[in-house]
């Protein structure tokens, strides 16, 4: 029996967020890139063309975006475990790799803080 691995992948989702500590970080929203791996159970697989037969990318999307606008998160830390704990809580989901990153945040760098559990 061969073992496949099923993923679906959303990468650079662009999004504003309200979140920081510091004071002039919660004035204003700021840019945050989100990057998500998605391991999904083999028998949720679609035995058709059909989308109604699979697991559609843009409820994945809906939910981050939801997340991200429902309240102000001081920590990046924070709003990472919160979409990975609601897209884990899928039964057709094995697991989740989140990764934010705040691209703005220095001059020279950017930030980011991943939460995995494939």
């Amino acid at each position: 029996m061969i073992i496949r691995k099923r993923k679906i992948y959303i990468n650079n989702l662009i999004l504003k967020a309200s979140i920081g500590v510091y004071e002039e970080e919660k004035k204003s929203k700021q840019k945050i890139v989100v990057n998500l791996e998605i391991l999904l159970s083999n028998d949720t697989e679609p035995k058709s063309d059909n989308l109604r037969d699979t697991q559609g990318y843009s409820q994945f999307r809906k939910c981050v975006a939801e997340i991200v606008e429902s309240q102000h998160f001081d920590l990046l830390e924070i709003l990472t475990k919160k979409i990975h704990s609601s897209i884990s809580k899928n039964n057709f989901v094995l697991g989740v790799k989140v990764n934010i990153s705040k691209p703005d945040i220095f001059d020279n760098c950017e930030v980011a803080y991943e939460l995995s559990s494939i």
